[in-house]
């Protein structure tokens, strides 16, 4: 495919993850898992689910108790989807998928992040970033190559659900959303929920603390607005509706 690098994936694979059966988008269940720093999602199917993003490299016990509760098993992922390659997203990518045997997906502008294990420089976008910045904060993880790159859309039909994957630059080069036909999307760090990692206010968008390019996401974020999604599922806070995004990007768009 254009614009698409991926490994060569076994026949019997796809015919388990349901290729041409892809699950209606209103047949799966999204579930929130709040881990130690960010937002993990499962995507929950009859048949097989997904994972958007993993946690940070502390995270194993709390994510696999979460997954158990819902009656998933690591074994049931058909794929996990990396909004980003930063420590508190992609850290756990390489454990899952070897107790998996899922798919991983992450955006190719990413690539030397996930193969380096380490964070690469942000740009604070606050005075409370920079002070986040000063925290002895690890940025390293195990590192990964991923199964499949993307720097096009990517449809995921042919993993068993009726959605998309878009590249979405900005707080990553390599930044992905995740948009499922019913419009419920996916969006990693475009935006923050509310304050204190969404403890306080978390469906009030806002400014992420750090982006690699600020304008870049900014451009991203507003052509991703006006597409039919209903409601956002963000990597800190949330899910936030269309309403407040929409009203977000105006007052942006007024204060620039």
């Amino acid at each position: 495919m254009r614009n698409l690098r991926r490994r060569v994936l076994p026949i019997a694979f796809l015919f388990a993850a349901g290729a041409g059966l892809a699950q209606a988008a209103s047949d799966v269940q999204v579930v929130q898992i709040p881990l130690s720093m960010s937002n993990v999602h499962l995507i929950r199917g009859a048949v097989r689910s997904f994972l958007v993003d993993t946690g940070s490299k502390d995270d194993l016990p709390a994510l696999a108790a979460a997954l158990a509760r819902e009656g998933v098993r690591f074994q049931d992922l058909a794929a996990v989807i990396l909004t980003h390659g930063h420590a508190d997203h992609a850290a756990l990518a390489a454990e899952v998928r070897r107790r998996s045997g899922a798919v991983v997906i992450a955006g190719r502008g990413d690539r030397s992040m996930l193969e380096s294990g380490v964070n690469e420089p942000v740009t604070p976008t606050s005075f409370t970033a920079r002070l986040i910045l000063m925290l002895p904060l690890d940025p390293r993880y195990e590192p990964l190559r991923a199964d499949v790159e993307v720097d096009g859309e990517l449809d995921l039909a042919p993993y068993g659900l009726a959605g998309r994957v878009l590249p979405v630059p900005g707080h990553t080069p390599g930044s992905l959303a995740v948009v499922l036909d019913d419009g419920r999307a996916f969006v990693g760090d475009m935006m923050l929920g509310g304050w204190l990692g969404g403890a306080l206010f978390a469906q009030r968008p806002g400014e992420h603390y750090f982006h690699m390019d600020v304008a870049g996401n900014g451009h991203s974020l507003a052509a991703l607005a006006k597409l039919p999604i209903r409601q956002y599922f963000l990597g800190h806070g949330g899910p936030l509706s269309q309403e407040a995004v929409r009203e977000f990007l105006g007052r942006e768009g007024a204060a620039r």
